[in-house]
C-alpha cells in the first residue's frame, strides 16, 4: 500500500472554506482505480488540514495525479482562488498494518 498526504497550510478563518471546497471528494474518489481511503483532516490547535489518501500501489496514485480526474477535481485552484497558503506533499509506502 502507499499513502499521500497533502499537508494544506490554511489560516484558521478559512478551515470551513476548505472544507466545503472537498466536501464531494470522498464519493468521487471512491470511483479511481486503486484508490482505497479519502480522508480530510483538521488538525486541531494548528492552522493545516490534510488531504489523505490510501492506493494499493504508488502506480495507481500516479495514474490518477496523470488523468483527467485529477485535473478536473483540481480545475477549481484555477478558477478560483485557495485559501491555502502554503501545502506540501508527503508520500509513504506502508510497512506494517492490520
Amino acid at each position: 500500500m502507499y499513502v499521500v498526504m497533502n499537508v494544506l497550510h490554511i489560516p484558521e478563518e478559512a478551515k470551513n472554506h476548505m472544507a466545503q471546497m472537498f466536501s464531494g471528494s470522498g464519493e468521487n474518489m471512491k470511483q479511481i482505480p486503486g484508490c482505497l481511503e479519502f480522508q480530510f483532516l483538521d488538525a486541531v490547535g494548528e492552522n493545516k488540514q490534510i488531504v489523505y489518501t490510501k492506493w494499493e500501489n504508488e502506480a495507481d496514485f500516479e495514474a490518477w495525479r496523470n488523468s483527467d480526474a485529477f485535473a478536473q477535481a483540481h480545475s477549481h485552484d484555477r478558477t478560483s482562488s485557495s485559501p491555502a497558503v502554503g501545502s506540501k506533499i508527503e508520500k509513504y509506502t506502508v510497512v506494517h498494518h492490520s
